[in-house]
């Protein structure tokens, strides 16, 4: 069923689990079904994600619909979200199209005026009742070979404080050393910044670059109030390493949903894992 991600953060958060965020590639049926699915299974509530670049080919109205029609044949609770939404103005076009939750990145901005700029947003979407998930400390990108290619920006306890006391977000994601994409060797990852700042917030957290990361680390990140943990490249990996593999061993039989077919069930098993280390099992 078709919700916003604020219940089932807050609930999270309490409970002290994470709920799966998981970038679905532009609106891929295969993968939105796969997530879904498994988390009907597992009755674990789930949140279908969208990074902007992945929704050019697609377009963004149509993961927005594919995921609704996808959210409404399962009974858990389903949060369409917008990941790293670069704008104002980008947030009110996917508010428009009728996502249920929002994130708005300005970490690359000084922290006044990140935060400036994030009150901003989360103005209208409290006028909405949609959340809206903010970022402070800039995350880096990393290549198919785990080479930096972005900043990386562990943030100061002290300024997230400065920051939530300009802005009020309803889930927060803090720069602690992760970044996206394949973490080459040993990550190192200052999960010391998330417990530091819990003294003075009661705000969900959330880590996003979870690819690669050590399950310890993640699990104790949740244990520090992190309610979403953010998974994408390790998910449209194994998309395509599927499909490569059906082909290989003629899962198709000639017809292109058969191939589908296959890719969904083998990433169904994967994503139940990624339920399993969230600790969301049987919370929906």
């Amino acid at each position: 069923m078709l919700t916003t991600s604020y219940e089932m953060l807050k609930k999270a958060y309490k409970g002290r689990y994470a709920v799966p965020a998981i970038n679905t590639q532009g609106g891929t049926y295969d993968i939105i079904r796969a997530i879904c699915m498994a988390a009907e299974e597992l009755q674990s509530p789930v949140i279908l994600a969208h990074y902007v670049s992945t929704g050019e080919y697609s377009g963004h109205d149509w993961f927005y619909e594919t995921a609704k029609w996808m959210a409404e044949k399962v009974s858990v609770p389903v949060a369409i979200h917008l990941d790293h939404g670069d704008s104002f103005e980008r947030c009110m076009e996917m508010l428009h199209l009728g996502f249920t939750s929002i994130m708005y990145d300005g970490s690359n901005y000084p922290v006044e005026e990140n935060a400036r700029r994030t009150e901003e947003v989360a103005k209208v979407c409290r006028a909405f009742h949609v959340p809206l998930e903010a970022e402070i400390g800039e995350l880096a990108r990393l290549d198919d070979q785990g080479m930096q290619i972005g900043s990386s920006n562990i943030a100061d306890p002290e300024v997230v404080k400065q920051y939530l006391q300009l802005c009020q977000p309803d889930s927060l994601a803090i720069g602690i050393g992760n970044a996206h994409g394949f973490y080459k060797g040993p990550v190192d990852i200052h999960v010391e910044v998330l417990e530091e700042c819990r003294k003075f917030t009661e705000i969900p957290f959330v880590l996003h670059g979870c690819t690669g990361m050590d399950e310890s680390l993640i699990q104790r990140s949740i244990q520090s109030g992190v309610a979403k943990i953010n998974f994408g490249t390790q998910v449209r990996c194994k998309y395509v390493e599927y499909l490569k593999q059906g082909l290989a061993e003629k899962k198709d039989g000639g017809h292109a949903w058969k191939l589908s077919s296959y890719a969904e069930q083998c990433l169904r098993e994967d994503i139940k894992e990624i339920i399993r280390l969230a600790g969301s099992q049987g919370k929906a």
